[in-house]
């Protein structure tokens, strides 16, 4: 858990130096229970990542998806100020992303 607590926190580091508003979260390696403090995510990391322009998420499940939190939490439910999408494969949460910057663009 706190392993997980200080990705997300360095990812809102990273973001605060980049402002992109893509991001790719790949867990295929995980496994078991990983994160399990949805609260702390819904009222404090999300709040922050919008603010700082995060705008689409790609969340890959783990290979054991019945421990994956954010799946089961917000699976098909709105999450507030960005778009959730939720893959089984990298690749496919890749294309979205890049669906979805082209969306941006105005290219399609």
């Amino acid at each position: 858990m706190s392993e997980a607590l200080r990705g997300a926190d360095n990812y809102l580091r990273k973001l605060q130096e980049l402002r992109c508003p893509y991001l790719l979260n790949d867990n295929v390696g995980l496994h078991g229970p990983w994160f399990d403090s949805i609260e702390w995510l819904e009222r404090i990391w999300v709040p922050q990542a919008v603010g700082m322009g995060l705008r689409y998420v790609a969340h890959v499940v783990q290979a054991d998806s019945l421990s994956d939190t954010i799946t089961t939490h917000f699976n098909g439910s709105p999450v507030g100020g960005f778009e959730l999408q939720i893959f089984q494969r990298v690749a496919e949460a890749e294309a979205w992303l890049r669906h979805c910057q082209l969306q941006a663009a105005g290219v399609e």
